[in-house]
């Protein structure tokens, strides 16, 4: 009988917390930052990331970007592999089968609907090849963990914070096509409102109230 139990708890603890392993889908570009490149980021109002548009002639799972970021073109006001920095409330952060962290922040405390994604990877060298992201990337899992969940990782269907915090991130503006032409992406019933992320994130902080 107890080893009926033990088992059942060993089971019931796999289905809370399933393998991950690494992803696929543009993986060498979600888990690097440019070389090369000034370390200063852009301030950018979460506003203006939440209204960039699709890109012209980047279709879906797009070959020739698998481990290439895609070139700026005329009028992209943040070309991808952009360091960016923006300020929003963070709703949700969900871990994903691929080893992220996904969280979604929105210009509106009330509402976690139309938000930007963005993803911090799994620090582990088997996710994460630069040693030198490992640490950032460990250091703003543990400040979502300590600060935000009890200390806990997040649930996979998604961690909704009971009052949304407001939040200054900053990471590489990274295009996911392997949604081009899906239903908007989100959990729990927010929705992104563009094919645009942060990823990877590689800071977080608490941002003061009001601050834009």
């Amino acid at each position: 009988m107890r080893r009926f139990i033990l088992e059942l708890i060993l089971v019931s603890a796999a289905l809370a917390q399933p393998a991950t392993k690494p992803g696929t889908e543009r993986w060498p570009v979600k888990t690097s930052v440019p070389t090369g490149k000034s370390a200063k980021a852009e301030v950018a109002p979460l506003a203006d990331l939440l209204a960039l548009p699709n890109v012209t002639g980047v279709t879906k799972d797009d070959k020739r970007y698998q481990s290439e970021r895609i070139p700026a073109q005329s009028g992209m006001k943040y070309p991808e592999g952009t360091l960016i920095t923006t300020t929003g409330w963070l709703h949700l952060v969900a871990g994903e089968t691929d080893g992220d962290y996904h969280i979604q922040i929105s210009a509106s405390a009330d509402s976690g609907d139309q938000c930007l994604i963005v993803e911090v990877p799994n620090p582990d060298p088997a996710y994460t090849t630069s040693a030198d992201l490992q640490p950032k990337f460990e250091a703003v899992r543990t400040f979502i963990k300590t600060k935000m969940l009890a200390n806990k990782d997040p649930s996979t269907s998604g961690s909704v914070m009971q009052h949304p915090v407001y939040v200054t991130v900053t990471g590489i503006l990274f295009y996911d096509d392997s949604h081009v032409g899906d239903p908007p992406r989100g959990k729990k019933g927010m929705k992104a409102a563009t094919l645009w992320e942060l990823h990877p994130v590689t800071d977080m902080v608490f941002a003061p109230k009001g601050k834009t």
